[in-house]
């Protein structure tokens, strides 16, 4: 095993090491170096240290991971202030948010740091990275991998923590040909500073998602907090102090032209651009049509009650919002791949694989020669399957009070369990047990029900439950479930309406009722809480087991085409996929053509946000004030003269999911944007980027200074940054 790890080092070193394409690849950041001269002649000025030092604060040191990576955010003062998305703080600002103070709808700016608001979210900073290959596959086999694997990383974990001062990420890259170790300092005490009313943050809604011209003011602040030393707190304290930074952006306001190096960093959260064409067909002709159907299906019962009170609007905005972002984004995908006919392409290099194994020797063969085999013996499972997992995640976990009710069950078998224990000392110590899980549910449950309408849950189930029943053959769903729905002749109206009359799960007071005295007996019989375990010991008893063997052959066939890709390409460089650690891509401010006749520049204006203005529109409505404010082209320094403030650019950096939020940096390290979205064209770029299409859609941050400083009167929030002009 020592042999063949010497042997994936070295040719990584040497993949690493070539010229690289300045517009693909999600790079690792202690790998800096193999990119830099490539950087430098695209126009970075920074040195390497500058960027990256894990013993002197550096560029990286601005960088932070919102929660567990849901979103990236950057430090941009001297006093911990950071900026990200709009859509990033949503529902943060949502669950702040009131009818009476919907600061979601009309915005918020705290005039002071006392009247900031807890965030109810956490930030990591990057310690540092390292290497940890060599540990992790110490006297690994095929036989005792994931054993060995996992014993391996808990000891560096525990090394690497510093006695729990820090959260360690261990990440496998190329599908364990790699392990690198992210080592993170996490603060809990983070406060919502300002953010623009929804129609300016979020304008443009579904209709423009994804697509470019676009005309968004996507962007909010929040603030970290630090214990009076500057060290990390887990949680909200009245004493804390503002966070004092290793390193802060200054804010440019020299704004950007055609051609300019850009650079992205963040928290990029998943690609697949090394998908088997056996992949890439079961994506788009099974799993990504479901995932569409089903959230239009929920979008379409979230919408109807939102449209009728506005307090439910505001209860459901955030939810909406995660739901609709992916249904177009699978739309987006699906015709991305089929245009461009990447199963096809994928294929192409199938067969170049299996040409260059059976033109090697017989180690190579020995070594490589049934990987197409295993994905597709995998695939025939994945195939026949996987309409159930689908529809699990998609249609039963978007029943609201499914997820709710995993607890219960839990609880239930706790119960149950005890009720079957002999011992008498045990039943002690699992009624301790029980007591505690409890008071977990107690201290959950009014967030739960804090944005929950029973009647939209309810014919949300009988949406989901129909699909469940029409699309999947009976042996694809649980027996219980079967038996149940059959005590109700398949009818899931019925049955929804049962359950929502009798069960705990849907109405917070019979919950709390039921907590204050918990019975077994209640549980057991409680229809909710039957249907929440039946789907939870489905998915880990049934859905997992389905999928096993095939999920093996997959893994393991993924390992060796990767290793086999670097030795059939020694002078090409591969990016490791994206997996929620922190890396940058780089390139350059670009425009581009979408079609036949058709070019589009690389930036937005004001004229646009007036053309596309529609009074009373839910997407293309303007806040109070803001037509006023901008017809009078009072732009000061956020515009040069003679030229239209700008409000989004394009870049043809690589980005994904857990980008939102990142940092756009120039040459000289100073921030000109947050990176926000991708372009309708490109949507095939997690699995497969095109260089010609493929852009970064983000908001200006001269747009972002106007808006707070012109629209919001809030310039003493501007005043904090250090301004690049």
């Amino acid at each position: 095993m020592k042999k063949l790890y010497t042997l994936i080092v070295v040719l990584f070193t040497l993949i690493s090491s070539q010229t690289t394409r300045a517009d693909e690849g999600m790079w690792i950041p202690a790998l800096l170096t193999d990119n830099y001269s490539e950087m430098q002649r695209l126009g970075l000025v920074l040195t390497p240290d500058q960027i990256y030092d894990i013993n002197k604060s550096s560029m990286k040191d601005a960088i932070v991971r919102l929660g567990s990576g849901f979103c990236t955010g950057e430090v941009i003062s001297s006093q911990g202030l950071i900026l990200t998305n709009h859509h990033c703080g949503y529902s943060a600002i949502q669950k702040l948010s009131t009818t009476t103070a919907n600061h979601l709808k009309n915005g918020f700016w705290a005039k002071t740091k006392k009247d900031e608001l807890p965030a109810g979210f956490s930030v990591s900073f990057l310690v540092k990275i390292v290497d940890i290959t060599e540990d992790i596959l110490a006297d690994v086999t095929d036989e005792n991998r994931g054993k060995l694997i996992a014993e391996h990383s808990s000891a560096v974990r525990k090394e690497l923590s510093d006695s729990g001062a820090y959260a360690v990420d261990i990440k496998e890259m190329f599908s364990g040909n790699k392990y690198f170790a992210y080592v993170y300092e996490t603060f809990g005490d983070v406060r919502l500073v300002g953010t623009p009313p929804e129609s300016v943050g979020k304008y443009g809604g579904d209709t423009d998602n994804w697509m470019w011209p676009r005309h968004t003011g996507d962007f909010s602040m929040f603030r970290v907090y630090a214990s009076k030393d500057n060290k990390a707190t887990k949680d909200y304290a009245e004493d804390n102090i503002p966070y004092t930074p290793k390193h802060h952006l200054p804010v440019s306001t020299k704004g950007v032209d055609k051609g300019d190096f850009a650079m992205i960093w963040g928290f990029p959260g998943s690609t697949d651009r090394y998908l088997s064409s056996f992949g890439v067909r079961n994506a788009t002709e099974i799993d990504q049509p479901a995932r569409v159907k089903i959230r239009r299906a929920k979008l379409d019962v979230y919408e109807k009650y939102q449209k009728r009170d506005e307090a439910v609007d505001l209860m459901y905005a955030a939810k909406h919002a995660q739901v609709a972002n992916y249904w177009k984004y699978f739309m987006g995908q699906t015709r991305g791949l089929k245009r461009l006919d990447i199963e096809g392409k994928k294929r192409g290099e199938e067969a170049a694989f299996d040409k260059w194994v059976n033109s090697g020797d017989q180690a190579r063969k020995d070594k490589y020669g049934n990987v197409l085999s295993m994905y597709k013996d995998a695939y025939a499972v994945y195939d026949a399957k996987k309409l159930a997992e689908t529809y699990w995640m998609e249609a039963i976990y978007g029943i609201e009070f499914t997820k709710y009710g995993f607890g219960f069950s839990r609880l239930s078998s706790m119960y149950a369990m005890q009720a079957a224990e002999k011992d008498k000392d045990k039943k002690v110590q699992m009624q301790s047990q029980i007591d505690g899980m409890v008071q977990r549910i107690k201290a959950s449950t009014e967030g739960n029900f804090k944005d929950y309408y029973a009647p939209i849950d309810q014919e949300v189930m009988v949406a989901m439950l129909d699909y469940y029943m029409n699309d999947l053959s009976a042996d694809m769903r649980p027996v219980a479930f079967n038996d149940m729905i059959a005590k109700y002749k398949g009818n899931t109206v019925a049955m929804a309406e049962k359950l929502f009359e009798c069960s705990i799960l849907v109405d917070q007071d019979r919950v709390m009722k039921f907590l204050d005295n918990p019975s077994a007996k209640k549980l057991k019989k409680d229809i909710g809480v039957k249907f929440s375990g039946i789907m939870l010991d489905f998915y880990l008893n049934g859905i997992r087991a389905m999928f096993a063997e095939a999920d093996q052959k997959r893994a393991t066939a993924d390992r060796l085409y990767k290793a086999a890709l670097f030795q059939m390409h020694p002078d090409k460089a591969f990016a490791p996929d994206a997996n929620s650690s922190m890396r940058f891509t780089y390139g350059q401010v670009l425009d581009y053509s979408p079609g036949d006749a058709m070019q589009y520049k690389h930036f937005t204006t004001m004229k646009g946000v007036i053309e596309k203005y529609q009074p009373g529109d839910d997407e293309f409505d303007l806040p109070t004030g803001y037509l006023d404010v901008a017809k009078s082209k009072n732009y000061g320094d956020y515009a040069k003269e003679g030229e239209d403030l700008r409000i989004c650019f394009l870049t043809n950096n690589d980005i994904t999911g857990g980008n939102s939020g990142s940092p756009v940096i120039n040459g000289n390290g100073e921030l000109i944007g947050l990176a926000f979205d991708g372009n309708w064209e490109a949507m095939s770029g997690d699995i497969a980027f095109e260089p010609e299409l493929q852009r970064t859609i983000s908001v200006d941050i001269r747009y972002v200074l106007w808006c707070i400083d012109k629209l919001a009167g809030a310039k003493h929030i501007v005043d904090e940054m250090t301004l690049a002009r």
